[in-house]
């Protein structure tokens, strides 16, 4: 009955939008709203969402993971197909009468305050090779020198087979082994992808490579096993023999594992990629509309993340601070591996049912092959099916349609791939190296379809985009000031050529949105514009001002990489005026897709 009353609340909620739709909906999403301006937007290091609530309800949905599949690759989609103001503002997006609908959760610099979702990390400031391999891990793991308690098996309905131990700290681990026929496979997985996440600035929980020794574990007087029909019962040590059977062993009888160490605090169930959580005040934003999460998907493609569904996310409550963090979790689906087998060739390359190659198959009448079903050869049986030959950034697909992939913009997209671009060759070997494959030859294959796959995502991705970043304002020894920036294009090898120049204009922002130009069209061969103007004379009564700040200057910028035969899209940069100091300031950025 519980899998029955949370399926049926799901469905009703994916299609109660049916019921939501009127003319004025209409209206606005043929006609298409702009994005929210950066000068509207605030300029914020952290999010305010970490404000003492009551304990939340553990949420139910999305923790049945076989329903909550066939929710999203049928309902969902049924749903967001008969949402006519969601299907008429795509269907404007498409012949550009309407914006996409961006997201929510941005600052003025169209980037991802850290929240109790996300923490600006390898991006922002770049970890040391340490810090990469280290990941979240604050400890040493479990305490080798004493008994492992078995508390239970693990409750999953996943095949990579597990248990849960508390060790003689004290402290509670999920430990998780390889299959037979793939040793290091999925515990290499685990431990090489949730650094990635970390470093990317998702919430993870520690994972470690362990040995196990068999000899070592104990059971725990209150053990319990989902046996037959996954009734619980008392644990007995033939059920632990019987785990373990399942798993290689090393020639001196230990056992290779993952373990991660259980989060602190009260778990309340997972978090879910559509919606909000209602017992939850700090939670206003709806998820598919979180920047991070939306994101997520060029991350998830990298890392070829086929299983973002639900259950494996969790809301862990702080009793002290008295708020939730959102964690992402299981990461034994990625690379090449899909939980205790090899991914298949089309994972990643189409959903499990996916009606778009179904119907192509059926119009083609069956001569439409995939290009993910020509063999694939496995190199190793430690990496299985991992490649970058077929590896499309705009066509990748998880296992089945997540609700934040499907809203991604392609400012979303250039935000995710920005992360994933920051990861230089050396970061990407330093990561794989704590996989701990003792082939390394398997470890450099790893690496290598990382680096395609990285390289794949920044070439698209950058060329669909103006990718000027990391804007500041310097000033010269004679006090002149410019606006300099980075062009990650150049910068991270992705342009189609090794210098560019740029075209720019500098505005005086008014307020009824006619600007007065300050500085007419003018052409910079460095990534550096100078900010030659003055306000000698007091600037119109309309112009858009702060009583403290003094007028608003715009900047407009393209480039080009064949000496202006061709030209990008416009990045727009605000910058504020002090009179007093005589100087410029970041206000925020506008970026045109």
């Amino acid at each position: 009955m519980k899998t029955s009353y949370a399926g049926s609340k799901q469905s009703a909620r994916s299609l109660r939008s049916l019921s939501r739709w009127s003319a004025v909906a209409l209206v606005f999403a043929l006609v298409g709203c702009s994005s929210e301006s950066a000068m509207h937007r605030p300029i914020l290091v952290e999010a305010d969402d970490r404000r003492p609530i009551s304990e939340p309800q553990e949420e139910t949905e999305g923790q049945w993971a076989l329903w909550d599949g066939v929710d999203k690759m049928v309902f969902y989609r049924i749903g967001q197909l008969v949402n006519l103001g969601y299907s008429v503002r795509t269907i404007g997006t498409w012949v550009g009468l309407a914006d996409p609908l961006e997201a929510q959760n941005v600052d003025a610099f169209d980037e991802v305050p850290d929240s109790t979702w996300f923490s600006n990390r390898h991006p922002v400031r770049h970890l040391s090779r340490d810090e990469l391999a280290r990941g979240p891990a604050i400890g040493s793991g479990p305490d080798l020198t004493g008994e492992w308690t078995a508390i239970s098996a693990k409750e999953s309905l996943g095949s990579t087979p597990g248990f849960v131990i508390r060790d003689g700290r004290n402290d509670v681990y999920l430990l998780k082994f390889d299959p037979p026929l793939h040793p290091e496979m999925t515990t290499a997985s685990e431990m090489i992808s949730s650094r990635f996440l970390y470093a990317a600035g998702y919430h993870v929980p520690e994972h470690y490579l362990v040995e196990v020794d068999p000899s070592r574990i104990t059971i725990g007087a209150k053990a319990k096993f989902r046996g037959r029909y996954h009734v619980p019962r008392p644990m007995t040590q033939d059920d632990i023999r019987a785990i373990l059977e399942r798993v290689p062993h090393r020639p001196d009888g230990k056992i290779r594992a993952m373990a991660s160490k259980f989060l602190s605090g009260v778990p309340k169930g997972p978090f879910l990629y559509a919606g909000q959580r209602h017992d939850d005040p700090n939670d206003h934003i709806r998820h598919e509309n979180r920047r991070e999460l939306r994101g997520l998907r060029i991350l998830a493609a990298f890392l070829n993340h086929t299983d973002t569904k639900a259950a494996n996310a969790l809301d862990m409550y702080d009793p002290k601070a008295r708020y939730l963090n959102h964690y992402l979790i299981d990461f034994s689906s990625t690379l090449g591996a899909d939980n205790a087998d090899p991914q298949l060739p089309r994972f990643g390359n189409e959903y499990f049912l996916d009606f778009g190659t179904i119907g192509r198959s059926m119009v083609e009448a069956g001569f439409y092959v995939k290009p993910w079903e020509i063999p694939i050869k496995m190199e190793y049986p430690s990496v299985g099916y991992f490649e970058s030959e077929y590896f499309d950034p705009e066509r990748w697909r998880p296992s089945y349609p997540n609700p934040a992939f499907l809203r991604t913009t392609l400012r979303d997209a250039y935000w995710g791939a920005k992360i994933v671009t920051s990861f230089t060759d050396e970061d990407i070997e330093a990561i794989v190296r704590t996989g701990g494959f003792t082939d390394p030859r398997a470890a450099r294959q790893i690496a290598d379809v990382l680096k395609a796959r990285r390289d794949k995502i920044g070439r698209y991705y950058f060329s669909l985009v103006n990718p000027l970043d990391r804007f500041t304002v310097s000033e010269g020894p004679s006090g002149e000031q410019a606006l300099v920036f980075d062009n990650l294009a150049i910068s991270r090898n992705y342009a189609p050529a090794k210098s560019a120049i740029y075209q720019y204009t500098i505005l005086r922002r008014e307020e009824k949105g006619v600007d007065s130009a300050l500085v007419p069209e003018k052409i910079a061969v460095e990534p550096r514009i100078p900010l030659n103007v003055t306000f000698d004379q007091a600037p119109p009564r309309q112009a858009r001002e702060s009583p403290d700040h003094g007028p608003v200057t715009t900047v407009k910028i393209r480039t080009s990489y064949d000496k202006g035969t061709h030209w990008s899209k416009t990045v727009t940069v605000y910058l504020q005026f002090d009179p007093e100091q005589g100087t410029f300031q970041l206000r925020g950025l506008d970026r045109e897709t």
